[in-house]
Parts: C-alpha cells; structure tokens; sequence
C-alpha cells in the first residue's frame, strides 16, 4: 500500500478508474448484469473508495466521480479522434513536468512576489533561482523590481517553460530554463525559492543543504520542511494558510 501511494496522483487516480473497471468487468463474467446508467454509478463509487483508500485528496475525489459520467456522456458523440489526441498532449505539455515528481502547478500571488522582494538580500549581484517556476510571475517580478540581480526559473513542463520564456523576455536579467530542478547547481545561489508539494520537501531540503554557501537563504512556499523549524514565517494572500517559509543556511 505505501509503494501505491508513493505513486503520483495522476497515476493513483488511473489506477483507481482502471481497479474499478475490473471489479465490475468480473462481477459481469460471474453472472450480474447492469444497465448502463447503473454500471457508470457503481465505476464512479468505487473509484471514489478507491481514491480515498490510495489517499487521493478531495479535488481528485471529485474528478474520479465525475469521470465515469462524462465518458458515458461523450460515448456516442460525433467528436472527431484528434480532438482527444490534442486535448492529450496539452495537457502533456502543460503538466507533464510534474508527473513523476508529484508537483502540481500552483501559482503564487502578487502579495507572494512582492513578499518575496522584501526577502532578498540588499547586496547588489544576487543570484537568485526559482525551482519549479511555472508560468514565471515571481522571477518576471522580481526581475524588474531588482535589476541589480540576476534570476532564474527552472521549469520541466514545455508549455509551461515557454509561457514564462516569453513573459520573462524584456528583462535583460531573467533567465527560463527547460529541465529538472534536481540538476540545477545551487553552488553560487543566493536565495533559492520553491513553491512545489510536501513529496519533494525532504529531497530538496537535502539538496539545499548539501550545495548552497553558508549565508544563502532557501524560501519554501507553504510547505514545511520535515523536522526542520523556519527562521522566519512570512504569511501572504492566496490560499488558506499561504506563507513563505524562510531558512537561513
């Protein structure tokens, strides 16, 4: 079971649909026989139980009850095949970055970058970097606030890398790079920030740790470092209990 929920939720969630799936699939070859309404609200309650068993969270609870219904409903539509294909790989571009390492796509609020500004060593010439920085607002922000410093954002997602490629485009100082955060070199950073999910936190704390200079600062967005205390706890707008978690090193 804990090797089960180690898995991505994406991949959780298709392994409930397709567990379900096979539950009725067998109770149909042992004799029981159910309409289509009633085999579309049984595929949506077991993967429901399913989804909580695997520890999916409420968001995705939601979806797996809504997915055998809008199969059902688009069964016998006239959509052409490639509609589904293109619809795949958006979706692919967009998060595929963030399959296997369990991060979602969250976005930080502008009290979050401005916040973060105030974070950021006075010293002229930092080096910043953004692991995992989406459609790049905080590296775009604070880019233009400190033109003193130079800033990346690293991002596994194409789609996503491009958007903020482009949107980091007029400063001079900002730079978007495609690839896995776990290869960024953090030997000369000053100020590394995340805004990721709890999986990675021990890792990336662990890599933190291990390459940045003594005095360089490491902000986590939200999510705590386990067993580690914060040296400071900034709150910020946005979801509930959004905060930057500051560590000194």
């Amino acid at each position: 079971m804990s090797l089960i929920r180690r898995l991505p939720p994406v991949l959780r969630a298709l392994l409930a649909q397709a567990l379900a799936f096979t539950i009725l699939v067998a109770l149909a070859r042992l004799g029981l026989r159910f309409t289509p309404l009633i085999w579309v609200l049984l595929q949506a309650v077991l993967a429901v139980f399913l989804s909580r068993w695997m520890d999916l969270g409420p968001r995705w609870v939601f979806m797996q009850a809504a997915l055998p219904f809008l199969v059902r409903a688009l069964w016998n539509a006239p959509i052409p095949g490639w509609v589904y294909l293109a619809l795949f790989l958006g979706l692919a571009l967009v998060f595929g970055g963030g399959l296997f390492t369990r991060v979602p796509l969250y976005h930080a609020s502008q009290d979050a970058w401005e916040k973060l500004a105030g974070l950021l060593p006075a010293q002229p010439g930092l080096h910043f970097v953004d692991l995992g920085c989406g459609f790049g607002g905080p590296v775009a922000h604070l880019a233009k606030a400190r033109p003193d410093g130079t800033f990346l954002g690293i991002e596994a997602s194409p789609l996503t890398w491009l958007v903020a490629w482009l949107r980091c485009l007029p400063h001079a100082n900002a730079h978007i790079r495609l690839g896995s955060l776990w290869r960024a070199n953090l030997a000369d950073v000053d100020v590394a920030y995340a805004f990721l999910s709890p999986v990675p936190m021990p890792g990336l704390w662990a890599k933190a740790r291990r390459e940045m200079k003594p005095g360089s600062r490491f902000i986590s967005h939200s999510f705590e470092v386990p067993f580690e205390t914060p040296h400071r706890v900034v709150p910020v707008a946005g979801r509930d209990g959004a905060k930057l978690l500051v560590f000194d090193l």
